[in-house]
């Protein structure tokens, strides 16, 4: 627990000071080097070739993670039995480039990555023993995405799901330390003022519950393990061609960036993160029509598999949650009688679903930036892509 405490410090404040630096770096590209340079189509390329090459000499000489987003970080833990400074070169630096450039890649892995590091210092300083140091960087990771995602038991619950340590009682101890951790990093993150969530509103505002919801949330997240579907399907098949026929990062790196680039300049909302997007699309869906909004949900899930397919370290979370919520505001132009808040989280929660199948974490994800009174309609959206995903060509025939 004192650990947890010192933890909590230190993750709170070097989140604080990744987000600020993230902040800090895009206004002076995008703003105070090229006044408006959103607005300009060939800024707009030249800032996405530049990140794009300096990701391929990231992945050079630093290597790349398998996988995707911060999964792949704590994959390469449990691997590793660490995360040092080679984790810190491979995955901060790459994805810093690539949030700075526009890339369509979320924060939190290298957030949790320089938790996890602050962890694995100090357990080494400590000297304790192997299994302490993971503790200590899995403490320092839930502390990380707790902060991240404005929620200090986020981190707890997808502990709760998918256990860290094998034993029951060190596990609930592993949960409890985690929370401290984020509890008090959380509220040195919100007393600095650098909150990543915000101000912003991701999902519409909702009416209330009716029970005919239920049954629009089953079917709405059919469609939504569909784009989440497409776009892991687009990593992977990226990442295998490219290991395949793309072997120069450096090149591929280029490639990468003129891509995004391309597609920013003629759709600028398919760019960064897409938080800061989604809110615009949510507090101005009035000014996009439905063709409009299902385009921008097709060149999302492009960009994002375009940039993490081609060599950036970043996440995924927050990029599918802007092509669910684009996706699900399109439903709601389609069919009036859907609300549009029922729409966007049961797209987004089905779309999560596909990166990461702990249904807890998910609803309470979607949770915090949404409703209390959504989670049934989340459930049944989830309900149906779990459904989808158990049903094998093997079994569906005897299944029927």
């Amino acid at each position: 627990m004192v650990v947890s405490v010192i933890l909590g410090i230190a993750v709170g404040l070097i989140s604080d000071l990744f987000i600020r630096a993230i902040q800090l770096g895009t206004r002076l590209i995008w703003q105070d080097l090229v006044p408006h340079a959103i607005h300009h189509p060939l800024a707009v390329i030249l800032i996405s070739l530049a990140g794009g090459i300096i990701m391929g000499l990231c992945v050079k000489y630093f290597g790349t993670n398998e996988g995707i987003g911060f999964e792949a970080v704590m994959a390469s833990v449990k691997e590793d039995g660490a995360l040092g400074v080679k984790q810190l070169k491979r995955v901060v630096v790459n994805t810093y480039a690539g949030l700075l450039a526009g890339a369509s890649i979320g924060p939190e892995a290298p957030l949790v990555t320089l938790g996890g590091y602050v962890g694995d210092w100090l357990g080494r300083r400590l000297k304790v023993t192997k299994e302490q140091i993971m503790s200590f960087i899995a403490i320092a990771l839930g502390g990380s995405l707790g902060i991240l995602l404005n929620a200090p038991v986020a981190g707890s619950i997808m502990f709760a799901e998918n256990p860290v340590a094998e034993d029951k009682k060190a596990n609930t101890l592993l949960i409890f330390a985690s929370m401290v951790a984020a509890s008090i990093g959380f509220g040195i993150y919100v007393l600095l003022k650098a909150p990543f969530l915000h101000g912003v509103q991701l999902v519409p505002s909702y009416s209330g519950f009716k029970p005919v919801q239920l049954v629009y949330g089953f079917i709405i997240g059919i469609i939504g393990m569909a784009i989440g579907l497409s776009m892991k399907y687009g990593i992977i098949h990226l990442k295998s061609f490219n290991k395949k026929y793309l072997k120069n990062p450096i090149i591929r790196g280029g490639i990468v960036g003129i891509i995004v680039g391309i597609i920013g300049s003629i759709w600028p909302l398919a760019m960064f993160d897409g938080t800061q997007q989604l809110s615009q699309l949510v507090t101005h869906t009035a000014s996009y029509t439905v063709i409009g909004l299902l385009v921008l949900c097709l060149v999302r899930v492009i960009t994002t598999s375009v940039s993490l397919g081609g060599g950036y370290q970043g996440g995924n979370i927050f990029p599918t949650l802007f092509a669910a919520g684009a996706a699900g505001l399109a439903i709601h132009g389609m069919f009036g009688f859907v609300p549009a808040a029922v729409a966007v989280v049961a797209c987004m929660a089905s779309s999560m679903y596909v990166f990461t199948p702990l249904p807890l974490f998910t609803i309470f994800l979607i949770t915090d930036i949404s409703s209390f009174s959504l989670i049934p309609v989340m459930t049944m959206a989830l309900v149906s892509s779990y459904l989808i995903n158990i049903i094998k060509p093997s079994t569906a025939k005897s299944n029927a």
